[in-house]
C-alpha cells in the first residue's frame, strides 16, 4: 500500500511540475499566430483584435476572449481560436457576405442576406447597390435585400442597382441602360428565373411583376 501511495505521489508531483512548465514558463509560449478564412480583413487586424501577445505561455491564452475580440471586427461573422502545441494560436474566421449596399455621406453601408448592416466599407464587386427608399426605410431595404439575395451570379453581374420606390415597387437597373420592373418583393424565386430569361432577350424595358407573363417594350 505504501508503495502504491508513493508511486501515486510521484506521478502527481511529476504532473504538477510538467503543468508548471507548460503554464508558467516560456518554453511553450506563443511564437506564431495563424489566421484562416479572412478575405476582407487583414491578418494584422485579426491578430491585433484577438489580443494574443507573442511570448505569452500558450496555456494561458484565453481562447474565448481571443475569438470574441476577432468577432468585434465589422467584417467578421464568427471566429474560433485554438491552440497548436507547442507554440501556435490559430484564428479561424468566417466573414459576412455583403449581398447589397446603400450609399450615405459617410460611405457605403454593407448588408448581409438578412438585411443586417455590418460595416461601412468599399463594397465587393458582387454586392448590389440599393437606391431610392432603400436608403432610408428599413422595411423597404429588407425587401430589396431579399431580391438581391435570390439573384444568380450571372444576373448579379448584370444588375447595376435595385431602385426602391416603396414596399411594392422595385425596379432593377441592368447594363446597357435597360430596366426591369420587379414589383413587390414577393415570389422572388420565380421572378429571378424570369430575369434570367429577360437578360437573354432584346428590349429596354421589361416587366416581371407577374413572372408567368413577362412584358417587354
Amino acid at each position: 500500500m505504501k508503495r502504491v501511495v508513493a508511486i501515486s505521489a510521484a506521478v502527481f508531483i511529476t504532473l504538477a511540475v510538467l503543468w508548471s512548465v507548460v503554464y508558467f514558463t516560456p518554453l511553450m509560449s506563443v511564437k506564431h499566430i495563424e489566421v484562416e478564412g479572412n478575405i476582407h480583413i487583414s491578418e494584422e487586424d485579426a491578430v491585433a483584435a484577438s489580443g494574443v501577445q507573442s511570448g505569452t505561455p500558450l496555456a494561458q491564452v484565453k481562447l474565448r476572449d481571443a475569438a470574441a475580440g476577432v468577432v468585434s471586427l465589422p467584417w467578421v461573422k464568427s471566429a474560433t481560436a485554438s491552440r497548436g502545441w507547442p507554440s501556435t494560436i490559430k484564428l479561424t474566421v468566417t466573414e459576412n457576405d455583403a449581398v447589397a449596399f446603400f450609399n450615405q455621406p459617410d460611405g457605403s453601408h454593407l448588408l448581409d442576406a438578412e438585411g443586417r448592416e455590418f460595416a461601412v466599407d468599399v463594397p465587393p464587386e458582387n454586392a448590389v447597390e440599393l437606391t431610392g427608399a432603400a436608403g432610408t426605410d428599413e422595411s423597404v431595404r429588407k425587401g430589396a435585400v431579399d431580391i438581391a439575395g435570390v439573384l444568380s451570379d450571372q444576373a448579379r453581374d448584370n444588375v447595376e442597382s435595385i431602385e426602391a420606390h416603396g414596399k411594392h415597387d422595385y425596379v432593377l437597373h441592368v447594363k446597357e441602360g435597360r430596366t426591369v420592373t420587379w414589383g413587390a418583393s414577393e415570389d422572388n424565386r420565380n421572378k429571378s428565373l424570369a430575369l434570367e430569361a429577360v437578360l437573354q432577350r432584346e428590349g429596354t424595358e421589361f416587366n416581371i411583376t407577374n413572372p408567368q407573363l413577362v412584358t417587354v417594350r
